[in-house]
């Protein structure tokens, strides 16, 4: 944060009464500027308890702080918040105020699965979401989005980057293989990452030499998304691969916020059609953890799991991702 300030105040005698767009990597600090780093709320608390807010004490800092920790923000907030306060703030002895202000609310991630993968992939073979060539438009939708979210690892972002264009999907011979580019002139959500070509696997594709293969390749992302393209071309008004259904923008690019939609309701509804009750608290992103965690549980090599999901090192999936897939010794006990 401290390098934008600088940037921009050197530059301030040139940018005043102007529009300036600001580029950076740092979630953080992009919330910082769009909101002034929660400095007017923290302006306004103040003055309401007839506080300066640049030499008031600390005490009223982290009053002002627990008080926002009572509503529930989450840590990444608070820090922006103390970010703000801090360069605003004089300092008390020589010393910043708010010098480590992080055990208000130490960051914590769940070591559990939320949903069930298995329970998921089993109602993705069943109705409402076969037969794939026959099903309402919205359950083809959020299970091609489910199932590209799962095999490719990619963030939701990295999905909506996906085009239908020529150039940009490509289906092998057979239908064995399917490669997706993503749009030139996307940006990833981390600009040091390149945007990486997403290659999908068919699953069990015909001719099925056992029963249970024609019922497994329900769940093929291939078959999945090669009847997605063929409905969607319908009534399609862009070139980005996922576009929305509903009559109001049908045909027009889906969000972010859709596609992270899609994929929860895919969750949710597999859930339903399994008469097992609803789910709450399930997010998009959750499918990145639980796909890296069951592939790396069947053996597959950390380091190729980290290039799939675009993460620097194994140490972001150990520390943000890695959950426990395992099934118990005791639940074999209780196994035929």
């Amino acid at each position: 944060m401290l390098p934008v300030f600088r940037a921009l105040k050197y530059f301030l005698p040139d940018l005043r009464d102007r529009h300036v767009l600001v580029r950076t990597d740092s979630t953080a600090v992009v919330y910082y500027i769009n909101h002034q780093g929660g400095l007017k709320l923290f302006t306004s608390w103040c003055g309401e308890r007839q506080q300066d807010p640049a030499n008031c004490p600390v005490g009223t800092v982290l009053e002002f702080l627990q008080a926002r920790f009572s509503t529930g923000l989450a840590h990444s907030t608070l820090k922006v918040y103390v970010a703000a306060i801090l360069a605003y703030h004089a300092p008390l002895g020589g010393m910043p105020v708010g010098k480590d202000p992080w055990s208000l609310r130490p960051p914590t991630r769940p070591h559990v699965p939320t949903w069930d993968l298995a329970v998921v992939l089993e109602a993705l073979c069943r109705p409402p979401f076969k037969p794939i060539e026959e099903i309402p438009v919205r359950f083809l939708t959020i299970k091609t989005a489910l199932l590209l979210a799962l095999t490719s690892l990619k963030q939701v972002g990295d999905l909506q980057a996906l085009s239908v264009a020529p150039s940009h999907l490509e289906f092998a011979p057979g239908m064995i293989k399917a490669f997706l580019y993503p749009r030139p002139g996307c940006v990833p959500k981390v600009p040091t990452n390149t945007p990486q070509l997403v290659v999908l696997q068919a699953f069990c594709p015909p001719p099925y030499r056992e029963p249970d293969q024609q019922k497994l390749n329900c769940m093929c992302p291939v078959r999945a998304l090669d009847a997605y393209v063929h409905r969607a071309a319908l009534w399609r008004k862009s070139e980005q691969l996922f576009v929305c259904y509903g009559p109001a923008k049908k045909g027009y690019p889906a969000s972010k916020e859709t596609l992270s939609r899609w994929i929860v309701d895919a969750i949710s509804s597999a859930y339903e059609s399994s008469d097992l009750p609803s789910l709450l608290g399930v997010k998009a992103h959750s499918t990145r953890a639980m796909a890296a965690s069951k592939a790396l549980m069947t053996g597959v090599p950390i380091q190729d799991i980290c290039n799939a999901a675009g993460w620097s090192t194994p140490l972001t999936f150990v520390r943000f991702y890695n959950l426990d897939v395992r099934g118990t010794p005791g639940s074999s006990v209780l196994l035929p």
